[in-house]
């Protein structure tokens, strides 16, 4: 009985969270130029657009634009685009200057900024992703031997893409950090905690690089606020992950320290919890890794190396869209993805879809780049991450992975 209600609630947070990600979506995507838009800017600063179609490559000087609606080319626009207007014909338009302040500027729709892909680059970042999940697959090898639970790399590399295809193929409550810990559980009879343990130390290693990565390149890099005050600049970040990384940091120390957990009476509390056997073998699993600092540090030190490969990929891919470099530049991409993808982890929808596009489009809009560029490089990002998650698929296949998770799930 208690575990039908389980299975129930399961199914219900699954559903929840598939409903969540739809309506997101729908947010995100209404509120999304379908068409092209161009952007006319007066001598007082003020903006005046119209949709419409830009007519071959968007992405070079000048632009043959055709508004949908010509009477939108009103006495706010300027002769050159008035008259070829009145005359059918199309407006040429170049682009403004970072700091010119007349002139004008322009927008791609999203069918636009897709249909224009660069397959080449597309093929370069997809690359460059299936190289960081190589780089997960040892950091996870590395601490499950740490543990007590060796296995070779092939193996971790079988139930990684085992993980990463209930992560971001099958959507559902059941997400692929459960399945790679109930598999690796399972295969590790009377060291389960421990087992379980390296997928919880290897997600938590991932988040803290991401925000460290995210936090080194906004001290470092020259980022400065607008005169006219309208946007805002990543330092702004700052103050959050500082706080984010403290909370951090101050957890495991207390964690870690036997005088906080015997004057708090936290190792007590434990042993009256329901499961609290289970919880104790936990409990000392987790502690085994500060016991071995120099080992911990290198697996810690991948992390570096993985989040590296993922923003340039994620560079790549801005490349391939046609986001301009003068919008979003390589260090701005090193503070983007990283915080990007700390929010797109917590556990909202599943594979962090609908999330990580409001993310994507509320840091592009920050530094001033086309917020819709944002959603597009967030969308194709995360198709890319399902393209390596259908990988996971021809593991499932095999008749031993699917008894390996069946038998897991009665453990």
């Amino acid at each position: 009985m208690a575990r039908e209600r389980a299975s129930s609630t399961r199914r219900l947070l699954g559903v929840l969270r598939i409903a969540l990600a739809i309506l997101l979506l729908g947010w995100v995507g209404k509120n999304l130029p379908w068409e092209d838009k161009l952007i006319y800017r007066d001598e007082s600063g003020q903006e005046v657009e119209a949709r419409g179609r830009i007519e071959g490559d968007w992405k070079y000087d000048p632009v043959r634009f055709f508004p949908s609606d010509p009477a939108a080319i009103d006495a706010r626009w300027p002769l050159v685009a008035r008259e070829p207007v009145s005359r059918g014909e199309p407006i040429l338009a170049k682009r403004r200057g970072e700091r010119d302040a007349l002139g004008f500027d322009w927008e791609p729709g999203m069918p636009r900024l897709f249909g224009a892909m660069d397959v080449t680059r597309l093929a370069l970042a997809q690359g460059l992703f299936v190289l960081a999940v190589m780089t997960i697959i040892t950091r996870w090898w590395r601490l499950l031997a740490l543990a007590g639970c060796p296995t070779s790399w092939g193996n971790a590399l079988r139930l990684t893409f085992l993980g990463l295809f209930f992560n971001n193929v099958l959507p559902g409550a059941t997400g692929g950090d459960v399945v790679k810990g109930l598999a690796v559980a399972h295969e590790n009879k009377g060291r389960g905690a421990e087992a379980l343990v390296t997928v919880l130390v290897d997600r938590v290693f991932g988040m803290i690089a991401l925000a460290l990565v995210a936090l080194f390149v906004i001290l470092v890099a020259p980022f400065v606020v607008r005169e006219d005050g309208g946007l805002k600049s990543l330092v702004q970040l700052r103050a959050s992950l500082l706080w984010g990384l403290a909370v951090c940091v101050m957890g495991v120390v207390l964690y870690a320290s036997k005088t906080f957990r015997r004057r708090t009476g936290l190792s007590a509390l434990v042993d009256r919890l329901p499961l609290s056997e289970k919880l104790r073998s936990l409990d000392r699993a987790a502690l085994l890794y500060l016991k071995q600092p120099r080992p911990v540090a290198i697996a810690f030190l991948i992390s570096f190396v993985n989040h590296v490969l993922v923003t340039l990929g994620v560079f790549v891919l801005g490349g391939a869209l046609g986001v301009p470099r003068a919008d979003v530049s390589l260090t701005d991409y090193f503070v983007l993805v990283p915080v990007a993808n700390l929010i797109s982890a917590v556990p909202l929808a599943p594979g962090g879809w609908g999330v990580g596009e409001l993310a994507f489009q509320a840091l592009f809009r920050m530094i001033g780049a086309s917020p819709a560029m944002g959603v597009a490089v967030s969308v194709t990002f995360r198709l890319s991450q399902l393209a390596i998650g259908l990988l996971g698929g021809v593991f499932l296949l095999l008749p031993s992975s699917r008894s390996e998770l069946r038998e897991a799930r009665k453990d």
